[in-house]
């Protein structure tokens, strides 16, 4: 008698366990997982490349006296604006006072004389420069040396007080890289109206084409797994994985070869917690 009342208890206790079990795997089947998503594209892949540099003169010239002697008068001081032909100082030689005149219009810079100092025929007494063309020097490395191109025109956003930004023209595109191994290039703007000094801060913004006809999703659409890329589509209410190659990637869009179609779905959030075939419903599109 306790041998068949065993055997019952067991026999009931076995049927339980098997309907919870049967109940458990319903449930896991029939689960429904919230995704968003986004459309896959077709086109150019575009990055923003910057480069940075600084402004400087146009032009910048020495100013030698034309003989030795001692400065009795000085008309000017650094920073003084001059045009070509003013007379900067006057000196005193065994030839008689001579001024020192201004061979070009622009700013007095590098100025060390004083009235009563001795100045040289051999070094500068000053230097002008010219500050109405500035020139902005940037160096680039050889892959994107295609963006610039002799006599076309570029942004520059110039930092100062306030951000402005200018067109510039590119004037010159070294065919030789310099001991950093990068390659210069001089852009130059009209600075006439605009009273910049030299050094301000200049970047340039420029469209690089990555890759050309391509198919792009977005890049949260990724999904990365044991050394696989792949990503969700749709399919009759279910996830569809697809392995894609990643050709190159930015912040919002990515370039993939894969085995999809302009148009089609890719799941862009709330693909982290799925599997391939798992029942999904579509809430929202990015």
């Amino acid at each position: 008698m306790k041998r068949l009342l065993l055997i019952l208890m067991i026999t009931v206790l076995t049927l339980v366990a098997c309907s919870e079990n049967k109940k458990g795997e319903t449930g896991e089947a029939d689960r429904v997982t919230p995704v968003e998503t986004g459309e896959v594209t077709e086109g150019n892949l575009e990055m923003i490349r910057t480069f940075y540099g600084r402004t400087v003169p146009n032009r910048t010239i020495p100013v030698i006296p034309p003989v030795a002697g001692e400065v009795t008068e000085l008309e000017v001081v650094n920073g003084d604006e001059v045009e070509e032909g003013d007379t900067l100082a006057t000196v005193q030689s065994p030839q008689g006072n001579i001024n020192i005149k201004a061979t070009n219009d622009g700013t007095v810079t590098q100025l060390s004389a004083n009235e009563g100092s001795v100045v040289s025929n051999q070094e500068p007494f000053a230097v002008i420069v010219d500050l109405e063309q500035l020139t902005v020097q940037l160096q680039v490395p050889d892959v994107q040396l295609p963006l610039f191109k002799k006599g076309e025109q570029v942004v520059l956003n110039l930092k100062s007080a306030e951000e402005e930004t200018h067109e510039a023209t590119i004037e010159y595109v070294a065919k030789t890289a310099n001991e950093s191994g990068l390659f210069s290039i001089d852009l130059s703007f009209d600075n006439a109206t605009t009273h910049y000094n030299a050094g301000v801060i200049a970047t340039v913004n420029l469209n690089e084409t990555v890759v050309e006809n391509a198919t792009l999703i977005p890049t949260s659409a990724l999904v990365e797994s044991d050394d696989e890329t792949y990503v969700f589509t749709i399919e009759n209410g279910q996830a569809k994985r697809v392995n894609v190659t990643v050709q190159a990637t930015q912040s919002e869009t990515t370039a993939v070869k894969a085995e999809l179609k302009k148009g089609e779905q890719v799941i862009t959030s709330g693909h982290l917690t799925i599997t391939d075939g798992s029942k999904i419903e579509v809430i929202g599109e990015e």
